[in-house]
Order: C-alpha cells, then sequence, then structure tokens
C-alpha cells in the first residue's frame, strides 16, 4: 500500500511539472555558448539612426538694396525659390551630426524695395533711404549653392531611439557652411555717354568678372571679392511626428556672411573715366539715369531732377577707346567718384526658411551585446 501511495504521488507531481513547462535544462550551459547578436525590441529599435531629408527653401536677403539690411527686421517673404537635401546621424541621444546642401535664389532691385516720393524736410530716415535706393536704381539676381555641416541637437532628447521620439521636438542647428554665389544683372544697351555696351538691353551678365566698382581697372588698387565664401548657420525648428518612420521639419536658419557681395555693391563709385573702353562695366557701375528699372521691367518716369552731368575727361579721339558717344556721362544724383555707393557698415546675411521632409532609417534591434 506504501509503494501504490508513493507512485501515485510521484506521477502526479511529474505531470503537474509537464503542465506547466518546468523542464530541467541546464540554461548555464547555454548561454555560456551564446556568441553575441542582436536581442531584438519592438519598442525601441536603433539609438543611433540615420535621417535623409528634402526641403523647399525660401531665402530672405538683407544688405544694401533690401527695405533693411537689419537681420532683426520683419519684412520676410516666403517665395520658395531653392531646395536643399541633408543627411544625419545620431551620435548620442538628441544629438545628430548634419550634413546638408542647399541651392536659392535671390532677386531684388531699388525700385522694389525703394519709393519714389521724394522725402520732404521733416521725412523719416527710412523714407529719405527709400528714396535713395530708387534713385540709385540698382538691381541683380544670385544663385547660392551651400555645403554646411554642423549639429542638429533635439530640445527634448529619447533614450528610446527613433520609434519612442516625441511627437513635436523643437531643435537648434549650428555649424560652418562654405557657399558658391554669382551675381548678375540685366544690362543697358548704352552707357552713360551713349557707347554701345555690345548687349542687348535686359540681356543677364555677370557682374563679378565685370568689376562694377573698377575692381580689374589700372587706376585703383582694388581686389575681385571671391565667388567662393564661409558662413555661420544658426538655426530653430520644431519636427513634427508624421508616420513611423517620416518627420516634417521647419527650420528658419540665420546665415552670417563675411561678404558685403551677394549684390556686387559693397564699396565705392568708381570714376567713370577709369573704365576706359570698357563701356558695359561702366554702364552697370552706376544706373541712376537709366529710364527703366530692367528687373521690374517699369518705367521710372520724369528723371530730369535727379539726375546731372558732367564732361568726359578721356581722349575720346584715341581710338582704342572705341568711343562713339558724346563728350558728357549723365549719371544719377547720387554718383560721386570716390563715395560710397552702398553702405559698409554691415555684412549682407541671409535667412533662410525650410520646410523639409524626414525619412528616418531605423533598423529594428538593439546594439549588439554578448552574455557573459
Amino acid at each position: 500500500m506504501f509503494a501504490l501511495i508513493v507512485i501515485s504521488v510521484t506521477d502526479a507531481d511529474a505531470q503537474r511539472k509537464n503542465r506547466y513547462s518546468y523542464k530541467n535544462k541546464n540554461t548555464s550551459k547555454q548561454f555560456s555558448k551564446y556568441k553575441g547578436g542582436k536581442v531584438g525590441y519592438s519598442g525601441v529599435g536603433n539609438p543611433k539612426y540615420t535621417t535623409i531629408g528634402v526641403s523647399m527653401n525660401m531665402n530672405n536677403y538683407f544688405g544694401d538694396i533690401s527695405n533693411s539690411s537689419s537681420k532683426f527686421s520683419t519684412d520676410y517673404k516666403f517665395i520658395p525659390d531653392g531646395f536643399g537635401i541633408t543627411a544625419s546621424k545620431v551620435l548620442y541621444p538628441g544629438i545628430f551630426l548634419r550634413g546638408g546642401f542647399n541651392y536659392g535664389q535671390i532677386k531684388v532691385s531699388d525700385y522694389s524695395t525703394g519709393s519714389s516720393t521724394v522725402p520732404g524736410p521733416d521725412a523719416s530716415k527710412q523714407e529719405t533711404s527709400d528714396y535713395g535706393r530708387w534713385a540709385r536704381n540698382y538691381q541683380f539676381k544670385n544663385s547660392i549653392k551651400e555645403l554646411s555641416l554642423g549639429f542638429e541637437v533635439d530640445m527634448i532628447p529619447s533614450n528610446g531611439g527613433a520609434r519612442r521620439r516625441f511627437p513635436i521636438n523643437p531643435y537648434m542647428f549650428v555649424g560652418v557652411a562654405v557657399f558658391h554665389h554669382a551675381p548678375k544683372a540685366q544690362a543697358p544697351a548704352f552707357d552713360q555717354a551713349g557707347n554701345p555696351t555690345g548687349k542687348k538691353e535686359g540681356e543677364w551678365v555677370d557682374l563679378h568678372s565685370i568689376g562694377t566698382e573698377g575692381q580689374y581697372s589700372d587706376s585703383l588698387n582694388l581686389k575681385p571679392y571671391s565667388k567662393v565664401q564661409f558662413s555661420l548657420p544658426l538655426g530653430l525648428g520644431v519636427k513634427v511626428k508624421l508616420a513611423r518612420s517620416f518627420d516634417l521639419n521647419f527650420e528658419v536658419g540665420f546665415r552670417y556672411l563675411f561678404t558685403d557681395y551677394l549684390d556686387d555693391i559693397g564699396g565705392n563709385y568708381a570714376n567713370l573715366d577709369y573704365f576706359g573702353n570698357d563701356h558695359l562695366a561702366r554702364a552697370l557701375s552706376e544706373r541712376g539715369a537709366e529710364s527703366k528699372s530692367l528687373l521690374d521691367g517699369k518705367d521710372r518716369g520724369d528723371l530730369s531732377g535727379i539726375t546731372s552731368t558732367h564732361a568726359v575727361q578721356l581722349d575720346r579721339s584715341n581710338a582704342d577707346l572705341n568711343w562713339s558717344g558724346g563728350s558728357t556721362y549723365t549719371h544719377g544724383y547720387n554718383y560721386v567718384a570716390g563715395q560710397d555707393r552702398a553702405s559698409s557698415k554691415y555684412k549682407d546675411f541671409l535667412v533662410t526658411t525650410q520646410i523639409r521632409l524626414v525619412y528616418i532609417l531605423d533598423k529594428k534591434g538593439m546594439a549588439k551585446g554578448k552574455f557573459r
């Protein structure tokens, strides 16, 4: 009887263990044979993920042909005029190394930012400045190609990788950039003395190669500005989570520049005689007496009160000058040889607003590790 009871108890205990999967296995031996690898955890993902993004860019220029040269101006226009490509890699939760390429075009005229209203005796400084720009009549466009590298820092860092990122997260970007620019303008058909410029009216020409401040004149000791420049970008933005692998970023980037020549003007008026037989450079160096704003396609009306003349000092009989014009220059009242044609107090400034779609390359699983 005693033996029967022992056998029954043993059999019941075996059935209980089998029911709840209690198995006698040497798990320590199995762990010791683990060679390392990813441990899946669908709630986290790779904490050091990579992103790529494409953006629509809107550029605002502040310089000698804008309503205000101040970086704190509120005169912003949100018109798409470029695009951008970015790639970033998480270095530490909330800190990304980001590289990018941006292309944009700026286009401005004194006619559009100035005012033809003659300032009265009680006019403000801004009203006087607006009229002065309108009378000066410069215009330009510039295509800017930028490569940047820097750090993007989330204000709310996430330790859980891409899948646990916050649905809305403000961030900042700071870095360095190098860019190429090439200001151009539409040429008039004749210079201030009536010499043909060799261009059709409205034809676009490269201003850097012409030297509108006399950079290529033997009479002046001036160096041309460089088309390749450095800048310091600082951006503020917000990330909005659209889906598991997509974000939409809104970013405003302020670019501190080390040049005053995005618009090709940053120095003094050159003496019109110094251009010699370069009638195109002479025509583009001072444009106050032109009857049109070529960029805007607008007639400037009666200019009799804002133009003046002075005699040509060159030997017009010299065949090398190829002179077919008259004996006097007709120019705007702003023109004084050797005086500022633009303020040299501030460098140009660029603000780039971007709407960026970001795709997150997030590999499943956590980082590799080994059990010891």
